[in-house]
């Protein structure tokens, strides 16, 4: 087993699972929605925007970037219709990245726009990547700068921390920053087919206002890629690693730098193809080398939601878990403790109505005999994204969400009891 997949075999090592159970259990959770006119409600982030130290909520809506400041949760637009009018109309902006990259406290903020899932040859009426310049007084409009290169259907972004390794023995580790940028399609991909999916990272430089970024290529081997995420992977060097989930099904990606021309982007293909159906979202979390967990909604918009586990045996693929096949249209999806339980939950939201003609999220947690599963919103919120996060510094971490449909921004204020 080479090193790189030996690596990414300890993040499933002990995570074993039985069949999942259904069964209600009460939450203490104290809804809140902060915005109830949203257009469609795209793509969430966190951060803190305006150096207070308190993480606010950043929204990707159709035509306008917002942004919702901590404590009396008011909305400021910080950028509207990004791009010239593509023939008639103005293309939707689709993605959001937020974090602190040059270490002020505050943090920076890209846009994917221009969404045109179905032009994928012309990148002039597909896609855009932009970087988004902070005003003096963050709660007025910020000035954009377009990338001058991009894919057709850009479709998800993060901010990702890598380790540049030292020209000499004697200097640290110096971090870097690099904006990753998903396109949902490879250029001219027809129905799957064609150009693989090219996952880019965009290197900021020493003058990001300017939007001459250098990119390197991450990975170009998946056809229709619908999202990815950033797992932390080492507590004491800050590493982290990608989990990039698609059509052929969920990759991890690892950047190792050498100190030679040898490309630092290795991965290793961790669930191939799965019931021939692919990967839509995918989240995973890495505990230490002997505990962690993937989670998966199958297919892309799909209605299943699943956990992979490891096998323990040499490169066997991992073992498959169904934890819930009544989604319509799943399209969010997170992994964090928010009962307090010291294990992983796993939170899913879904955006159509399913056969009961209700839409919503639900909490799923694991338990000696199986897993569990809990209604956090039972009809009201058509769930685009979600994300979790300690809005409120109580160490416990709230959920936050974009209903499409409902046209609402929630937080999930998290009252459980915390041992």
């Amino acid at each position: 087993m080479s090193i790189i997949s030996s690596l990414f075999h300890l993040v499933f090592l002990a995570f074993f699972l039985s069949l999942a159970s259904v069964l209600s259990a009460e939450l203490s959770f104290e809804r809140q929605v902060i915005d109830d006119e949203i257009s469609i409600g795209y793509g969430l982030a966190i951060g803190d925007v305006d150096g207070d130290k308190k993480p606010d909520i950043l929204l990707a809506d159709k035509s306008q970037v917002a942004w919702y400041r901590n404590g009396d949760w008011k909305r400021f637009v910080m950028a509207e219709n990004l791009n010239p009018r593509v023939v008639t109309r103005f293309l939707d902006n689709v993605c959001i990245a937020a974090r602190d990259i040059d270490g002020d406290g505050k943090v920076e903020v890209a846009v994917g726009a221009n969404w045109n899932p179905g032009e994928t040859n012309d990148a002039t009426k597909s896609g855009s990547v932009h970087f988004l310049i902070r005003p003096e007084d963050p709660t007025g409009p910020w000035k954009s700068v377009k990338m001058t290169t991009h894919d057709p259907t850009v479709h998800r972004m993060h901010w990702m921390k890598i380790n540049k390794k030292p020209e000499s023995d004697n200097e640290a580790v110096s971090p870097e920053y690099r904006l990753l940028v998903l396109p949902l399609h490879g250029r001219g991909n027809k129905g799957g087919e064609g150009e693989p999916v090219r996952l880019l990272a965009y290197v900021p430089g020493e003058k990001p206002e300017e939007g001459k970024w250098d990119t390197e290529l991450v990975d170009a081997t998946f056809h229709i890629t619908h999202n990815f995420d950033l797992i932390p992977f080492s507590k004491e060097t800050g590493e982290e690693v990608i989990i990039l989930g698609g059509k052929e099904g969920i990759k991890g990606i690892r950047y190792i730098d050498n100190g030679n021309s040898e490309n630092p982007w290795k991965s290793v293909h961790m669930v191939k193809n799965p019931l021939s159906r692919g990967v839509g979202e995918v989240r995973a979390y890495r505990e230490n080398q002997q505990q962690g967990v993937i989670a998966a909604i199958e297919p892309l918009h799909g209605n299943e939601l699943v956990v992979y586990s490891s096998s323990g045996v040499g490169n066997e693929a991992p073992q498959r878990v169904s934890l819930d096949d009544s989604l319509s249209q799943g399209h969010a999806l997170a992994l964090s403790d928010v009962l307090g339980e010291g294990n992983q939950q796993v939170i899913a939201g879904w955006r159509n109505p399913d056969k009961n003609g209700k839409v919503g999220i639900r909490i799923y947690s694991q338990t000696d005999d199986g897993w569990k599963t809990h209604t956090l919103d039972d009809n009201g919120i058509a769930c685009e994204d979600l994300k979790v996060s300690d809005l409120d510094g109580d160490g416990k971490p709230e959920i936050i969400a974009a209903g499409r449909a409902t046209k609402n921004v929630v937080i999930y204020w998290n009252r459980n009891n915390k041992d």
